[in-house]
């Protein structure tokens, strides 16, 4: 949130700082009165289940179409 926040005081627009990523996205609209707290991280949670599971789907279509995907065990 800090790190956001400097970039807005520095002059970074936040129309910028929203095109960045997920996190910058919902951090700016914190930081801008649009979203609580607990929205932003609840949004943010979501968006972040939604996007893993969209790589996800996008790497299990490289394995049907013959890539090698090499699985790292977490």
């Amino acid at each position: 949130v800090e790190e956001i926040q400097g970039l807005l005081d520095s002059g970074v627009p936040a129309e910028t700082l929203i095109s960045y990523g997920l996190e910058y996205k919902f951090v700016t609209l914190y930081l801008l009165g649009q979203l609580s707290y607990g929205q932003m991280r609840e949004r943010l949670a979501i968006a972040i289940h939604q996007f893993a599971k969209r790589q996800m789907t996008w790497f299990r279509g490289m394995e049907r179409s013959g890539a090698r995907i090499h699985w790292v065990e977490v």
